[in-house]
């Protein structure tokens, strides 16, 4: 069945748009934001789960009341999932209204004694890293699939020449396959980066109560396990005073990997704009007018522009909660759960937008072979061959090509002609010029690059093999990480059942 036109453009495209690609452009115009807390609810059910545990096993609860409070919690668990549980604003945040929960439906004799040694702020600070590392490995392994997709459109790519730009002009010619590997060595910076956030957010601060310890005989150890968090963050007082700074590690990766994104974005659009129709982007990740019938826009990139720019203003936000704060717990740092969530919806779609307009592109290496053969690129592999030819300082043969192609004008390529009669100004031989005519083969032209690094299609694939052995080699600790999530969290979920 044909699927229904919700958007007022569109009728000229070959295909419907992507639905997911249409929530990213329209963002925050028509889409509501949930409560921050709400976000909070199944970590704050796991925290409430493995702190209790603790409790039992140091013998501070007796296991009926440990029994009553895990079914509570199982209770609002399956409430949660079902989407049938609302978080009551007269109860002033997620702790509450979970306490709450369980008192209310197994007694207050089981509810009253979750809070035991622990405060408010080492929950905030345990939800918020839970928080923080799910979405944060999410993000990593959107960026990991991206750079996987844009690999394996690099190795079709390994000869697709096409010019490469300084200054948005004709500089010199690459392959679309070395553009591609450049994207991919910077997300590789990006993923190191997500990948050192993540093992400073995985440290629990569970037990540090208001930030001074407690009397209770806890065992954190034993939470650390049931969390799946890689230690402890020992001192009581730093792990509530650096909450906001888990926030901003996690916001600086992501605001880094959204201005490389930005970069990504410039070029889609200038190279599938319609006067270079170098790229063309599938229909379904174009946008349309209200006016114009016939307009195809590229509304994802400019949205992921403005992202990025977002992203910075979140990170600087979040850099100036606790700057010149009292060690101890300061309510400034609350809005630091604003900031970082905001930040993470803002920018969690980028990569899988990003992934599915490359996986859907056009790449039209005729029209990149054509373009490669005007506007001079050809000039300092000339300028090149000339120094080593002549034994030459290549300042010289600068100068020398520069005057070749001025008087090569208005043809967009160095003739034969101007460069003959250009080393008969400078005094040499001209009869060099006579072999002019395979600088004019772009192909020939990335083939005398091989140095490591180079657009060659030997050198390009060596990179593509070097990228991906780094992208497996930061992703398998990750994997490591994300099974024993799994594992600690049906632990605490099945834990007395």
């Amino acid at each position: 069945m044909k699927k229904r036109q919700t958007q007022i453009w569109g009728s000229h495209l070959k295909y419907q748009p992507d639905e997911q690609n249409v929530l990213f452009c329209a963002g925050r115009d028509v889409q509501e934001l949930p409560m921050a807390d709400e976000l909070l609810l199944p970590y704050d059910i796991w925290t409430n789960r493995a702190h209790c545990i603790m409790l039992q096993r140091q013998g501070l609860i007796p296991t009926e009341i440990l029994n009553k409070i895990l079914a509570g919690l199982r209770q609002l668990e399956k409430l949660v999932e079902a989407d049938n549980f609302s978080l009551d604003p007269g109860k002033e945040d997620v702790h509450i209204n979970v306490e709450a929960f369980v008192t209310e439906n197994q007694g207050a004799e089981a509810g009253g004694r979750m809070h035991i040694g622990r405060s408010r702020n080492d929950q905030s600070a345990c939800d918020m890293r839970l928080y923080l590392r799910s979405v944060g490995l999410n993000l990593f392994n959107s960026v990991k699939n991206l750079a996987t997709a844009l690999l394996a459109q690099a190795e079709e790519n390994t000869e697709s020449v096409m010019p490469g730009f300084t200054h948005y002009q004709p500089a010199m010619v690459t392959t679309w396959g070395h553009w591609l590997c450049a994207y991919v060595q910077g997300l590789c910076r990006d993923l190191e980066r997500l990948a050192f956030a993540l093992a400073q957010i995985n440290r629990n601060p569970l037990g540090a109560a208001a930030a001074f310890g407690t009397s209770w005989s806890i065992d954190r150890q034993l939470t650390t396990e049931l969390l799946a968090f890689e230690k402890i963050d020992t001192n009581t007082l730093d792990c509530i005073v650096s909450r906001w700074e888990n926030e901003a590690q996690l916001a600086y990766a992501a605001t880094m990997l959204m201005n490389h994104f930005s970069i990504v974005a410039q070029d889609l659009i200038f190279l599938s704009h319609p006067y270079s129709g170098l790229l063309q982007i599938d229909d379904n990740y174009v946008t349309g007018s209200s006016i114009m019938p016939q307009k195809k826009n590229p509304d994802f990139a400019e949205v992921i522009k403005s992202k990025a720019s977002l992203a910075q203003g979140f990170l600087s936000s979040l850099l100036g909660i606790q700057k010149g704060g009292l060690s101890g717990y300061n309510r400034d740092t609350q809005v630091s759960k604003y900031l970082i969530m905001d930040l993470v919806r803002e920018c969690e779609a980028t990569p899988i937008i990003l992934q599915g307009v490359f996986e859907s592109l056009t790449i039209n290496t005729d029209k990149m072979k054509k373009q490669c053969e005007s506007g001079f690129m050809n000039s300092v592999d000339i300028a090149d061959h000339l120094a080593r030819t002549l034994d030459l300082p290549f300042r010289e043969c600068f100068h020398l090509l520069a005057r070749a192609v001025k008087l090569s004008e208005p043809e967009t390529k160095i003739t034969t002609a101007a460069l003959g009669k250009t080393l008969a100004e400078f005094g040499h031989p001209t009869e060099i010029a006579e072999g002019l005519a395979e600088f004019h083969d772009p192909r020939k032209l990335i083939n005398q690059r091989q140095h490591q690094g180079s657009p060659s299609p030997k050198q390009i694939r060596l990179q593509i093999e070097e990228l991906s052995e780094r992208l497996n080699s930061l992703s398998f600790p990750l994997v490591d990480l994300q099974k024993n999530i799994l594992d600690a969290q049906e632990n605490c979920q099945n834990y007395g059942v």
